[in-house]
């Protein structure tokens, strides 16, 4: 789903009133709230991916002199951190970087943060389980958390939070009995 049609859908819940003509804009319209949507899209997405990132990358990392840049990698957290007979190196992290308790090679698996989205863009959701009617919720909460309506905040927060719990449950809902209907 296009960022454009996300930011219609919060306009209609939330009774913007937003112009028709604002979607078929290739850029985001001057208009204060669709921009204040487009960065909540930013941020709500940004608090998926590092919750429940799966696309996962590894790469070799080189540490040296205790720490490793890890500023060209856009990662929101480490995984793992392992030296190449597989043992765990352990490590914390730091301002764009990790801090390594000794100086080498080691291979780094990590979830890489999303790419920033714009008006036109296509938002892609860290799982196949997470909804685009969930990420809706998670923006409005975002949106009015920022326009100071608390109330409201609260609202559409407690509706992300229960929907996220349901569809990232691994839990199954119905069970059936092992030998059939009978």
């Amino acid at each position: 789903m296009k960022v454009k049609e996300i930011v219609k859908i919060c306009g209609e819940l939330a009774d913007l009133d937003f112009p028709s003509t604002y979607f078929v804009l290739v850029n985001t319209p001057d208009d204060s709230r669709a921009r204040k949507l487009v960065e909540c899209c930013n941020t709500v997405l940004e608090e998926l991916y590092r919750s429940y990132a799966q696309a996962l990358r590894k790469t070799v990392v080189e540490v040296k002199d205790g720490f490793c840049d890890t500023s060209a990698y856009k990662m929101c957290r480490v995984l793992s951190l392992v030296d190449g007979e597989g043992q765990d190196v352990h490590f914390r992290y730091g301002d764009n970087k990790l801090w390594v308790e000794r100086d080498g090679l080691f291979n780094m698996c990590y979830a890489r943060l999303p790419d920033e989205v714009s008006w036109d863009s296509e938002v892609v959701l860290p799982s196949q389980r997470i909804t685009d009617r969930v990420f809706v919720y998670g923006v409005l909460r975002e949106y009015y958390a920022v326009t100071g309506d608390w109330d409201l905040a609260r609202q559409w927060d407690d509706r992300f939070r229960d929907a996220l719990a349901v569809c990232c449950s691994t839990q199954y809902a119905l069970r059936l009995p092992v030998r059939g209907w009978w």
